[in-house]
């Protein structure tokens, strides 16, 4: 295990004038024992044309697309990219963010301390759209490390460039959720981290870049839309569980529930009133999941 591969895999789709400065980030790496797969989404840019010749470059990368008849999403790209990867440890970037070149270093580093760990993850710093560094430093202070399940309900502790995970993970856990294109990393490190303990560095090893164009501003503070996509990832989350959680799992993802419910309400729903149009929203729109909402105010 001196000299383990790494897997990297990155989602790309119409991002023809950033994922080269991504690519750019693997090349740099201090630790070069890697392979990287850029799997397309269908682009309708120059991503082809900018890529192929890129990766003809440098035989550890490997330039695939995925064919039309495939749920389109990064989640696909990710699950597609993991049946052609070799590695022994996995890890993914986005294509519009990069890493700092010591990220893949540093985090093998710890996997040669603690045989035992499974996944390692980091902090990250946001960057303007031009690449500069803005100091904003996303750190969830050790929420994201040990046990974390129950964080973990309650709010995403990681994002998907920043952890490096065995690939035993995969095995024992399944890929990523394809019908999940918000928040679809959430529900996946919500399995992993009900089996997994995380090991969380307080270094910042991986920049996300801040555009007009980032998936996450399609997502408002809308209440009902909040409820809808964080409903989502956790009724994906039942239904995987449902032969492995046992009762006293369920009572912890019913009161994580409430709790993240409660603080939608209480931050997004100010007064009497605007609470109560919610839960009316939320009754007319799924009677059998508007009842559930309100009976968890009552357990």
């Amino acid at each position: 295990m001196t000299q383990p591969l790494v897997s990297i895999i990155i989602p790309t789709f119409n991002r023809a004038h950033l994922v080269l400065e991504t690519l750019d980030s693997m090349k740099a790496q201090t630790y070069e024992h890697w392979e990287c797969l850029v799997v397309d989404d269908g682009s309708t840019d120059a991503t082809s044309e900018v890529l192929k010749a890129y990766t003809d470059k440098d035989k550890r990368f490997k330039y695939v697309q995925r064919s039309s008849d495939h749920l389109k999403g990064p989640n696909g790209c990710r699950n597609f990219g993991l049946k052609q990867s070799k590695g022994a440890f996995i890890a993914f970037c986005d294509d519009d963010d990069f890493w700092l070149e010591h990220k893949l270093e540093t985090q093998i580093a710890v996997f040669h301390q603690h045989p035992e760990i499974a996944l390692v993850t980091c902090n990250f710093e946001y960057v303007e759209a031009d690449g500069e560094r803005t100091g904003r430093v996303q750190s969830h202070k050790r929420l994201n490390h040990g046990q974390v399940f129950e964080n973990m309900l309650l709010k995403n502790r990681t994002t998907a460039i920043t952890p490096i995970l065995k690939r035993e993970v995969f095995d024992k856990v399944g890929n990523f959720n394809e019908s999940i294109r918000i928040f679809e990393d959430w529900e996946f490190y919500l399995r992993v981290s009900y089996y997994y303990e995380f090991y969380a560095l307080d270094d910042v090893l991986a920049l996300v870049r801040r555009h007009p164009e980032n998936t996450s501003n399609i997502v408002t503070t809308e209440p009902f839309e909040q409820y809808q996509r964080y409903k989502k990832v956790i009724q994906a989350l039942k239904l995987w569980g449902k032969e492995r959680f046992s009762k006293q799992d369920w009572v912890t993802i019913r009161n994580a529930e409430k709790k993240r419910y409660l603080k939608l309400m209480r931050n997004h729903c100010p007064g009497f009133w605007k609470k109560w149009q919610l839960m009316i929203k939320i009754l007319f729109a799924n009677p059998k999941e508007g009842f559930y909402f309100v009976s968890l105010f009552f357990r």
